[in-house]
């Protein structure tokens, strides 16, 4: 149904890039409580390569909304690493779109747009052809709160976590519309998933 894929190693820009963002984030949260990470190795192990299972699975041209984005993931990794792809950033905390678009500044990631919104059924933000988040709701939520924004060509990838939690999710998903797929990421840290959800055709 949805096609394979592999991780995919970052090149030397984006590596650059990468370090610059880390470095921006560590400086921030010295100030602002933008996450609970103490230095680099950390949020490269537990945020950056954790994110970087999706990058593959989002095809060029094709426009994106990170919902909830917080610090900037997975959203500002896929700006660093899609730029052929329009990239919206969705987060409704306004020192971190702050935050996000002094990143946006720095790296000179011209392809994304910070929205300083909270989320609601009622959106007029427009279709997107990926919808993506990380820790950001139950799926059953998410695609309460984006059916404004989800058009037959769209599809959610969605970071989660441990396979019971998924499955207990799914079963309020209405499967006579929306079919889905579960890849299991391979993570010696934590139980990691990525949940496919498409409309039925």
């Amino acid at each position: 149904m949805f096609k394979a894929y592999n991780h995919k190693a970052f090149n030397k820009s984006e590596k650059e890039k990468i370090d610059q963002y880390i470095d921006l984030a560590l400086n921030f949260n010295k100030t602002h409580n933008l996450f609970a990470r103490k230095n680099k190795p950390e949020i490269l192990n537990k945020d950056i390569l954790d994110c970087a299972h999706i990058i593959p699975a989002i095809k060029p041209n094709k426009t994106v909304a990170d919902l909830g984005s917080g610090g900037g993931l997975p959203g500002i990794l896929l700006s660093i690493t899609k730029p052929k792809n329009k990239i919206t950033l969705i987060e409704s905390n306004q020192k971190k779109c702050y935050f996000l678009r002094s990143v946006v500044h720095t790296l000179g990631l011209k392809n994304t747009t910070i929205l300083n919104k909270r989320l609601v059924e009622e959106n007029d933000l427009g279709c997107f052809d990926v919808i993506t988040a990380r820790a950001f709701a139950t799926i059953e939520k998410i695609v309460r709160l984006t059916k404004n924004n989800f058009n037959k060509k769209s599809e959610y990838v969605l970071l989660k976590g441990r396979i019971k939690k998924i499955k207990e999710e799914l079963k309020l998903l209405d499967t006579k519309k929306y079919r889905y797929e579960i890849i299991k990421v391979e993570s010696e840290k934590h139980e990691r998933n990525i949940v496919f959800i498409k409309n039925n055709e």
